[in-house]
């Protein structure tokens, strides 16, 4: 029996919810399917991580940062709108359907995620699917390979986030889960505006700068790089084909010029013989 694959996927649901509460408990809901499939598989090796957010902003126009309200445990983090994005690319309308993302990284990669394309095709009927001019058909769920860089982009838009990380089998657990990423990110973040802030009110040397900020990334790119291994051959994989299709594009493109250089020799040639008095 082949080895069952650990991969990285991004599962984006085509529905539209009527608020942030009713889209957190479609989230809640998947999170407990997720939390089945792994103890009911659990004598077959399944197992998964997921991030599942929800969301009523459009793409990149919005930033999760961790506020202090400078009392001790006073964190809290906040969606915070950068509103030059939001004028420039929505001219101020960057609000839309309240929405969700997930991310999942599970064992197996492909069998794990199509259980919960059709449970979700299943049991998702009574909320709206989602039409809009960039996604004009019917279907529900749309699922494909990527890499932990995505979670960057879920985390950033999200009103609320869910974690879970099961695994009921006798495998060994992934050594970090996604909730760490996230929690890595938003300190990352946080301390990158505090080291250029400490920048411009104190400008260090570059050799300074460089030797803190590779300090405070040196826990998240650990993280980071941990779940970037994981794709790493579907990474691969993809670049190779995009490289087989540029490729293919410049040996038709360089056709094409031939082709038509040809025409016109054709043309040239035409105008000459019928300007011939022979």
């Amino acid at each position: 029996m082949a080895k069952k694959k650990l991969g990285i996927a991004s599962i984006e649901v085509n529905k539209k919810f009527k608020s942030g509460e009713e889209a957190f408990l479609y989230a809640k809901r998947l999170r407990e399917f997720i939390r089945y499939m792994c103890k009911k598989n659990a004598d077959k090796g399944w197992y998964a991580q997921a991030l599942i957010v929800s969301s009523n902003v459009k793409k990149g126009v919005s930033s999760l940062k961790i506020k202090n309200n400078g009392k001790v445990g006073g964190q809290r983090k906040e969606l915070e709108i950068e509103d030059l994005f939001a004028n420039r690319l929505y001219n101020g309308n960057y609000k839309t359907d309240w929405h969700l993302h997930i991310l999942l990284v599970s064992c197996p990669s492909y069998a794990f995620r199509n259980v919960i394309k059709n449970y979700i095709d299943k049991n998702w009927i009574d909320v709206d699917n989602n039409i809009s001019e960039n996604n004009s058909n019917n279907k529900k769920v749309y699922k494909k390979n990527c890499n932990i860089k995505l979670a960057d982009y879920f985390i950033d838009q999200s009103a609320k986030r869910l974690f879970c990380n099961y695994n009921y089998g006798n495998g060994e657990p992934l050594k970090y889960s996604l909730k760490q990423y996230c929690s890595e990110y938003l300190k990352l973040k946080n301390k990158i505006r505090k080291l250029n802030k400490e920048q411009r009110k104190s400008p260090m040397t570059d050799e300074e700068f460089i030797e803190k900020y590779n300090k405070i990334e040196s826990k998240f790119k650990e993280i980071s790089e941990y779940f970037y291994n994981i794709s790493k051959e579907e990474d691969e994989k993809k670049a190779l084909e995009f490289m087989a299709m540029v490729r293919r594009n410049k040996i038709a493109e360089n056709y094409d010029n031939i082709k038509s250089d040809n025409k016109v020799q054709i043309s040239n040639n035409r105008i000459i013989d019928d300007n011939s008095p022979f």
